[in-house]
């Protein structure tokens, strides 16, 4: 969040301090005072709507424009560990060199020749083809990515954004990872994942390779 403050004019909770109190970490932080979209929304008429997409977009845009630093690969602001509650094999993971390392770690290392087991014809070429996409040499720079966009972390006020809140999943990611992390952590809001269109940029070839993904290393 600090981060965020210094980096950008997202709207983020000020930080007073942080300290760790018998193991265990605690952050003190300005309240923003709004209304999570999910409450909000019903309040809302679609010219306001709308105006809370735009300045989502814009926001989304301003921290997608943040310059790693030289030799930056898939790690937090700090260039350590990541977090993501949605990947359950740890409680941390990373940092990683490159984003082939990052793919590499996600499909538990699987390699291109690795034994097809009892899989059918048709769901092994979807394993080679996300493999094939993964290993890519010409994957973009990571982009920094808020990482659990949900519409529980929006706050809005008078039809404005006020607040973009837990920021924990944070991090430098694949430039595709804030929509697919935005899709695939509201399954349950399909009406999120249409509107994700409309401040995120869709990569749709990527939604299916993390489609694939979660279905055979299904941590989300």
């Amino acid at each position: 969040m600090k981060y965020v403050a210094e980096s950008t004019s997202i709207p983020v909770p000020k930080v007073h301090c942080s300290f760790v109190y018998k193991d265990r970490a605690f952050i003190l932080m300005e309240r923003i005072r709004g209304e999570t979209i999910p409450q909000a929304w019903a309040g809302l008429d679609e010219a306001a709507r709308q105006r809370v997409h735009s300045q989502l977009k814009a926001m989304i845009q301003e921290l997608r424009a943040l310059k790693p630093p030289p030799g930056t690969g898939v790690q937090n602001c700090v260039g350590g560990e990541l977090f993501d509650s949605r990947i359950t094999r740890c409680p941390t993971f990373g940092p990683f060199k490159t984003v082939q390392d990052f793919h590499f770690w996600l499909r538990d290392e699987l390699t291109p020749a690795g034994a097809k087991h009892n899989i059918e014809e048709d769901e092994w070429r979807d394993i080679e083809k996300m493999v094939a996409m993964q290993d890519a040499a010409s994957w973009p720079p990571p982009v920094f990515t808020h990482g659990d966009l949900n519409p529980a972390n929006i706050l809005v006020r008078g039809g404005h954004v006020v607040g973009i809140i837990d920021w924990e999943f944070a991090g430098w990611y694949p430039h595709y990872w804030g929509y697919t992390s935005a899709w695939y952590g509201n399954i349950t809001r399909t009406d999120w994942q249409d509107a994700l269109g409309q401040f995120l940029e869709p990569f749709p070839a990527e939604l299916e390779m993390e489609r694939t993904r979660t279905r055979w290393w299904g941590e989300i």
